[in-house]
């Protein structure tokens, strides 16, 4: 059963009881109601003749009851003498020229009436002591509950008919919100970015269209966060697979070139029978190579997260703990090697911030100019590492240094010119702190690199 229809009957069936119970108590109600209207008015109606025959003479209270008798009949008086003897009503005999006239007061004379009776003592003029009695119908009630029940079928058509009107607009309006909830819920389906539930008013329906339209918004913004983590999550995982890629290639050509070498010693072939130097050739590439696995097992390593063993230390200490191997190599290349530190802290993984910052002091004591200078400098949330370089890189090659086994053309032929897995690994252990750096040019003489924390 769709839902206007079940609104209506519901609606119509809530009428129909209200509208019973509501002529069922007045038609019940009513007559109680009446009567203590009727008693209310005829005691203080009674009270006020009362009071004012008080006192009176006999001849006196049978004129002002007569009189109260003639213009209102609501109530019918009796009044009677200690010894019950009736003094009013009489019957009065009036001589004319040929005839009697005989005047009778009101009598009672409806038997189906409902009567009520009121009893006062009296004082007259004279002190004697009277009794009034004061009796009144309730004839009309009887009256106005037929008319009322006539009525009622009447009544109770209109106001069904009133109430089945209303209770159908009703269901039509409230149904009709509820239709382009759902229409509109339909059109969510496809994930459009611009569909939103109106809301109308200020009841459940129009919540309900708003918590709508905030689940829409925040399954949209779920889905956009889960896009772009796949997207990161496809391009590390391309970026694994480039990895693994390069480092087979910088594995497999030293190891090719060693065997053939090994090959020459064995077979005595040409220049490789001077086993000497070539055996210290093999042993350099061995080198280079045990060099390259570290650094491919620090790299894995870094997988793991950089969280664990997350602490905070000072990094001043941690510099200062280090300088002694540099100071000694910035002798013996008879570099210039100034320091500056302040305290600073630092917070994250000791050992791996420790090593990202070694790979980039040892990066500019490989490319120092003879004889150059190397600044190392430590502010509160600023180390910065300065070299005179021996070339300067251009803003292509700064975009390309931090690429695994990106080397520049001029370090190729160097024997220090590394893994080209140094600088890879310093943006890999900063990335994941979370932490500023910046590697840039400066005066066309120096390479600066600044990490921010």
């Amino acid at each position: 059963m769709k839902i206007v229809k079940k609104n209506f009957l519901l609606t119509s069936s809530i009428i129909f009881v209200v509208v019973t119970v509501v002529l069922a108590s007045l038609y019940f109600a009513m007559p109680i109601y009446y009567e203590q209207v009727k008693s209310q008015e005829a005691k203080h109606e009674f009270e006020q003749v009362t009071r004012q025959i008080q006192g009176k003479s006999i001849d006196k209270m049978k004129s002002l009851l007569s009189d109260y008798s003639r213009k209102n009949n609501r109530i019918w008086f009796n009044l009677t003498d200690a010894k019950e003897q009736v003094l009013y009503p009489n019957v009065e005999v009036s001589e004319t020229q040929d005839s009697l006239q005989l005047t009778i007061l009101p009598t009672m004379a409806d038997s189906t009436a409902k009567h009520k009776s009121m009893t006062q003592k009296i004082r007259s003029s004279d002190e004697k002591i009277l009794t009034l009695q004061g009796e009144f119908s309730l004839q009309p009630v009887s009256d106005a509950s037929h008319i009322l029940l006539n009525l009622y079928p009447f009544v109770l058509v209109l106001s069904l008919s009133l109430g089945g009107i209303s209770a159908y607009l009703y269901s039509r309006t409230s149904s009709q919100r509820i239709k382009d909830i759902s229409a509109t819920t339909r059109k969510m389906t496809s994930l459009a970015p611009d569909v939103s539930c109106v809301v109308k008013g200020k009841d459940e329906i129009a919540e309900l269209a708003q918590d709508i339209n905030h689940l829409y918004a925040n399954l949209l913004t779920s889905m956009e966060a889960l896009r772009v983590e796949n997207e990161k999550v496809a391009e590390s995982e391309r970026e694994k697979a480039e990895f693994l890629r390069m480092t087979s290639h910088e594995l497999k050509t030293p190891i090719t070139s060693m065997m053939g070498m090994i090959d020459g010693m064995i077979y005595g072939v040409g220049e490789f029978k001077d086993r000497d130097t070539y055996l210290h050739k093999c042993r350099n590439i061995l080198e280079e190579q045990s060099e390259l696995v570290q650094s491919i097992l620090a790299i894995s390593k870094l997988e793991i997260g950089t969280e664990v063993n997350e602490e905070i230390f000072s990094l001043k200490q941690v510099l200062e703990e280090n300088l002694s191997t540099y100071k000694l190599m910035a002798d013996m290349k008879h570099y210039q090697f100034q320091v500056s530190l302040a305290e600073a802290q630092m917070k994250g993984n000791k050992l791996y911030l420790v090593k990202a910052i070694k790979n980039l002091i040892d990066n500019a004591f490989n490319y120092t100019i003879a004889n150059g200078e190397i600044i190392l400098r430590l502010e509160e949330h600023c180390l910065v590492i300065e070299n005179q370089a021996e070339r300067v890189l251009d803003e292509a090659q700064i975009q390309q240094i931090f690429q695994p086994f990106y080397r520049p053309d001029y370090s190729r032929n160097r024997k220090d010119g590394g893994t080209g897995l140094g600088l890879f690994i310093v943006k890999q252990i900063l990335d994941k702190h979370q932490i500023r750096y910046k590697f840039e040019a400066v005066d066309g003489k120096w390479m600066r690199f600044s990490i921010f924390f």
